[in-house]
């Protein structure tokens, strides 16, 4: 069976695409560019200390040096996302690295022509690299790539910015990377922020206003959600038992896991996890990602319903001819009263 997972080399272009399930909760900070495209559902995302709702069709553009997170509001939110490697786009600016920007779409410009022109060449590249890898299917991905990445850099010129008065650690991807490895890797344990702080070299107040400002959620929040984000992954992926899933996943027993859980999600664990087997959505699991299965209709409908577009410039082009035929009629029309004159 195959899945919404590509990656794709070529020359300059290079690129990852995946469509998948919105988990619970992910933080990524990713060191390319990140388009998201919100397919079905209603996600919060938490990006740059803001946090707003998408709702279907919405996008969202992010640099390299932006944090983000998402959290599912409704069961079976799916999202289209396309990593574009920083070192294309460093290709044509040297200096695309150092640039800061945040594009998103809401009610007031989700149907304006950049956001629908990219909503278009992003599902036909992936409808293009589910129909195969054939000279022509490779020429069209890359004619829809080049579209979409020079719009994107068209509009990311008048938005972007080069961070300043920042302290050198704020800055430093790495020593933040660390700091959410160790929660990555240890969350299922007691875990402190004075082991945080420990790992940033920070203190502690300074390390809970950092982590705040960096994902727009506490300390705590961030471990509860990635606690809860594995225990849905479970519940959907497996039949272990819901006090052992509450366990494994660092919950000090099955009354707070249950409470926490009804509180984010509004249904128990068992609710949940009969809900998701009922829509028996095909899925794998990938880097914490449920990848759904190219097999599934609904999918491929929601990216054929963003292929009708026509771009500004044929637009251009048919305003053009038909401005020639009114000339055309008017010069016709003028021979013929200059002759009846006559």
């Amino acid at each position: 069976m195959d899945y919404f997972h590509y990656t794709y080399k070529h020359n300059h272009i290079d690129f990852n695409s995946d469509i998948y399930k919105v988990s619970t909760y992910h933080y990524n900070w990713h060191r390319g560019v990140e388009i998201l495209v919100l397919l079905k559902g209603r996600i919060d995302m938490s990006c740059n200390s803001e946090v707003f709702t998408m709702e279907p069709l919405d996008s969202i553009i992010m640099s390299p040096q932006v944090g983000h997170a998402t959290l599912a509001l409704e069961e079976d939110t799916t999202a289209l996302v396309i990593h574009i490697s920083k070192e294309f786009f460093q290709h044509f600016d040297p200096n695309f690295g150092m640039y800061q920007f945040v594009l998103r779409s809401d009610a007031s410009n989700r149907n304006n022509p950049f956001f629908t022109s990219l909503r278009h060449n992003a599902a036909q590249m992936m409808l293009l690299m589910v129909n195969g890898k054939s000279p022509d299917y490779q020429l069209w991905l890359e004619h829809h790539y080049l579209a979409l990445t020079s719009a994107i850099y068209r509009e990311i010129d008048a938005v972007k910015s080069i961070p300043v008065h920042t302290k050198p650690v704020d800055m430093t991807v790495a020593t933040f990377d660390k700091m959410i490895a160790y929660i990555d890797e240890n969350y299922q344990q007691k875990i402190e922020l004075e082991d945080i702080a420990k790992i940033g070299g920070y203190n502690v107040n300074y390390t809970s206003q950092f982590f705040k400002r960096q994902l727009g959620v506490s300390f705590l929040e961030y471990v509860l959600r990635l606690r809860l984000r594995e225990a849905t992954v479970r519940l959907v992926n497996s039949n272990d038992g819901v006090a052992h899933i509450a366990s494994s996943c660092g919950f000090a027993d099955i009354k707070a896991f249950n409470v926490a859980f009804k509180k984010r999600f509004h249904t128990t664990p068992s609710e949940y996890r009969n809900q998701a087997k009922e829509m028996g959505r095909k899925t794998k699991l990938h880097d914490w990602k449920e990848i759904i299965s190219t097999q599934e209709e609904d999918i491929i409908e929601l990216l054929q319903s963003c292929l009708p577009y026509q771009s500004e410039a044929r637009e251009k082009v048919e305003l053009d001819e038909a401005n020639q035929m009114l000339e055309d009629v008017k010069a016709q029309l003028e021979a013929i009263v200059s002759k009846l004159k006559s």
